[in-house]
């Protein structure tokens, strides 16, 4: 892929019409340019949601619970 436009990244203002326009009338309504840059956007919304869930794994308590049954089964 590409950089968008001499490396400027989309706003806030423009990730929100994008996704919108891609919601009601589906992705050939966005210009190719800014395709590229939604994509890099995407790309790093992928990348830190990734980065949350390793954070989450080993994070304290989480994963391994002590009660394998019910709390009436006791």
């Amino acid at each position: 892929m590409t950089l968008p436009n001499e490396g400027k990244k989309l706003d806030d203002n423009e990730i929100y019409s994008i996704n919108n326009a891609v919601k009601d009338a589906g992705i050939q309504q966005i210009h190719p340019e800014k395709m590229e840059a939604w994509g890099d956007h995407l790309v790093s919304q992928l990348k830190k949601a990734e980065e949350q869930e390793d954070v989450m794994k080993n994070a304290k308590g989480c994963g391994k619970h002590w009660r394998t049954s019910g709390p009436l089964s006791d």
